[in-house]
């Protein structure tokens, strides 16, 4: 859901078990600990931060961040071209590939290597939001905070419990405690706000396919299609019939010349087929 997301630290988190008795000996390092694994095991992309860095390529290779997380695209920036995930399963810099071919790259450890010997290229990527020691801040949401809470709650009460210190009861409360608190948490995050749920429709309404957003890092792929019919029977060479998508502010019904339309990209003619679509 695109919400303003504000972060505090993660020391807020920590006093707030510390209220706890039972919780009395955790500290800060089991926290970050028990932080990072329920990060992990919900990957709300909210909850990490975007970052972008420009890398250079030399003999087919470069070195990513330390601070990675996940990769969400990769781009040369010469071409502005998305590189798509490697398919050879080749290494690049021992065996030639053929002249003609996409932009490609792999990652292994801490090493991302590119089907193209040297260059530049553009990261976008997520990692764990941390503040100015390095400690990892987390989003100021009571439902997330409860459930982060809730859950290394859990993890301190199944130690306790095996020593013995605490009875099942306690740490089946506290388990089905922490699947409510789960459950609303994921609810929280998945919803799709308004602006979303207008780019998702206008991905879905769509009549001509798309299929190489990617190259363009998907910049247009929530941009509305618009149809421009100027006649209702069938359609003869050369007319005015198209189909235009991109930020087009007029809509079929509002008075526009054609020359104003024309100026909008054109995306292709519509076919006799595609106007029995539309009628029926």
């Amino acid at each position: 859901m695109v919400r303003e997301i504000n972060y505090i630290n993660i020391r807020e988190v920590l006093s707030r078990l510390l209220r706890h008795p039972l919780l009395q000996e955790c500290n800060l390092e089991q926290a970050i600990q028990y932080t990072i694994d329920f990060m992990g095991i919900f990957g709300f992309p909210n909850t990490y931060e975007h970052k972008e860095t420009e890398i250079p390529i030399e003999e087919f290779r470069g070195e990513l961040p330390c601070d990675l997380i996940s990769i969400d695209m990769v781009k040369d920036c010469k071409t502005g071209i998305a590189l798509r995930s490697m398919t050879s399963m080749f290494d690049p810099r021992r065996h030639k590939h053929p002249k003609f071919q996409e932009l490609q790259f792999k990652t292994q450890g801490r090493t991302i290597y590119t089907s193209f010997p040297c260059g530049k290229i553009h990261l976008a990527y997520r990692a764990v939001h941390v503040d100015d020691e390095g400690f990892p801040m987390l989003i100021d949401n009571p439902k997330y905070l409860k459930a982060l809470e809730l859950y290394i709650k859990c993890q301190v009460f199944t130690i306790l419990f095996d020593l013995g210190k605490i009875t099942p009861q306690v740490l089946n409360h506290t388990e089905q405690e922490y699947g409510w608190a789960a459950g609303q948490l994921s609810s929280e995050f998945k919803i799709p706000s308004v602006s979303e749920m207008e780019s998702i429709k206008n991905m879905l309404n769509q009549i001509l396919v798309r299929d190489d957003e990617f190259i363009s890092g998907f910049d247009r792929l929530g941009n509305r299609e618009t149809r421009i019919i100027h006649n209702s029977g069938a359609v003869p060479e050369n007319s005015s019939a198209h189909i235009y998508h991109g930020d087009v502010a007029k809509v079929v019904g509002i008075d526009a010349s054609e020359e104003e339309l024309m100026q909008e990209e054109k995306v292709g003619p519509l076919t006799n087929a595609d106007i029995d679509e539309v009628a029926d």
